[in-house]
């Protein structure tokens, strides 16, 4: 754990574009449950979600035809089983009372129908298990999961295997991969409002990767000596960038710790900092430093979404400003371009 240090501050200055300076709330989060067990836990946490950011919720089942299924649909068979499907989610949603939500069962291809319902009622936050109801015999992200996560425009929680605890999401502590990129800091506002609202904790981890040069054979005490320069210059960079940027989080009473990870692989390394640190949810963009308008999805982020057994929150840039509490009237926000477009 080098590096690692705790300490409160206030005022949030991010390094970042007017797309991203704009408020991270999510003012409509989708919900998206199954027949599994696991539905239960996947509304808790859009629950969190929702009153974290004071948002209204929509509960979602979609009806998929079996697959190699080519009679046509009986159409008393497909109402009964619409209507039990809603049964069952309005009958999940009555141990919520205190939730704003409603429901709606759409039959369709699971993905397609989700992007598009989404896109249609202005989703902000799509909530949904990593494996669906499904025997999922794989580590990692099922195809539905995948589908949503690289075609959807919206943000998403990605919610590993669980049962449902039966007592309300509440979230300790909360880890956020930066590289130094202003796209990797869209989502810093996100995580501030999460952890304002349930009194957590943030971790900020700055991962480096190994210095390698091009070689044909072993390596001189120059190229060793140069090796060591630029190790020592990037942590030492890292280090005050961690530090800046926890200068600027909003703590609302929460411990922000740093911790730098000197050299490795940064996917291997954020996997093990995510077991060792307890976090119970990472939030972070899809994309970073090396992120390209083509890719959805980077290497990185696409990972820790089928190694980590966390819950992640993928934050897309439409958010549309900080919220209220997090606004400091005497600092205005320092600016500056992002390398790339935002996906």
């Amino acid at each position: 754990m080098s590096n690692f240090e705790t300490n409160q501050s206030v005022g949030f200055r991010p390094q970042e574009s007017s797309r991203c300076t704009a408020e991270p709330a999510f003012h409509h989060v989708l919900a998206c449950v199954d027949s599994s067990r696991s539905s239960h836990a996947t509304i808790a946490h859009a629950a969190a979600f929702a009153s974290a950011f004071d948002s209204r919720v929509t509960v979602m089942r979609v009806v998929e035809r079996e697959v190699g299924h080519i009679n046509p649909t009986d159409p008393v068979e497909w109402t009964s089983h619409h209507r039990d499907a809603e049964a069952e989610v309005r009958e999940r949603l009555t141990q919520f009372a205190d939730l704003r939500a409603g429901a709606v069962v759409i039959d369709g291809a699971a993905a397609e129908s989700i992007c598009g319902w989404a896109s249609d009622q202005a989703v902000d936050l799509t909530v949904m298990g990593v494996g669906g109801d499904r025997s999922w015999p794989f580590a990692g992200m099922g195809s539905t999961a995948r589908r949503v996560v690289e075609f959807t425009r919206a943000s998403v929680l990605l919610l590993p295997p669980q049962e449902a605890s039966g007592q309300p999401v509440r979230y300790q502590r909360i880890m956020t991969p930066l590289d130094g990129s202003s796209r990797a800091e869209c989502a810093l506002p996100i995580a501030a409002s999460v952890a304002a609202a349930h009194e957590a904790e943030i971790v900020l981890i700055r991962a480096l990767p190994n210095i390698e040069l091009t070689q044909i054979g072993p390596l001189g005490v120059e190229d060793l000596t140069l090796c060591d320069r630029l190790r020592h210059r990037y942590e030492r960079v890292a280090a005050q960038y961690l530090k800046r940027v926890k200068s600027w989080m909003p703590l609302s009473g929460a411990v922000t710790g740093t911790r730098l990870i000197s050299s490795g692989d940064p996917r291997h390394a954020l996997v093990r900092a995510a077991a060792e640190e307890n976090v119970d949810l990472i939030v972070l963009t899809p994309t970073g430093l090396g992120g390209h308008c083509d890719v959805s999805v980077g290497s990185v982020a696409d990972y820790l979404l089928n190694r980590t057994g966390k819950p992640i929150l993928l934050v897309r840039g439409s958010e549309r400003g900080y919220p209220r509490a997090l606004r400091h009237s005497e600092a205005k926000p320092e600016t500056r371009q992002p390398s790339r477009s935002l996906v």
